[in-house]
């Protein structure tokens, strides 16, 4: 067997992660954020928000179920970020990185021909999705 390694090189070069840009940029934690939630990967999805995202989306699932019918409301707040409301987890026709000051961002999204503005936010060296404005209670 013959090893190849120009085309492993290529794809880590020119993935979504790698580049001349050596490290991740905005936009592409939002595409790995897109990719994992598309494909259902709940603990990668989960990973790719903010922490303040993840307290914000936990504290909304308690609220949310001491306010519903038992069993409505999912016991896991990770699932929360799958199902046909997820807007930004749709098919991306653009993004684009509108600006960054440090350790925020603002990128500018685009699905099904609608705009987002998306603040992404660098917690130990990683670009995440900051939810948290859209989870105030």
């Amino acid at each position: 067997m013959t090893v190849r390694p120009l085309p492993l090189l290529l794809a880590l070069s020119f993935g979504p992660f790698g580049g001349c840009r050596g490290r991740e940029q905005p936009d592409d934690a939002f595409r790995a954020f897109v990719i994992a939630v598309a494909a259902h990967q709940e603990d990668i999805a989960w990973d790719h928000i903010s922490k303040d995202s993840q307290k914000a989306m936990s504290a909304a699932r308690d609220q949310a179920a001491a306010e519903s019918p038992k069993g409505t409301v999912p016991a896991d707040p990770r699932d929360l970020l799958f199902g046909d409301d997820v807007s930004l987890a749709r098919p991306l026709d653009e993004i684009e990185v509108k600006s960054q000051d440090g350790d925020v961002a603002h990128v500018l999204v685009t699905t099904a021909g609608v705009k987002h503005d998306v603040k992404m936010v660098r917690e130990d060296g990683r670009w995440k999705v900051d939810l948290t404005d859209g989870l105030k209670l």
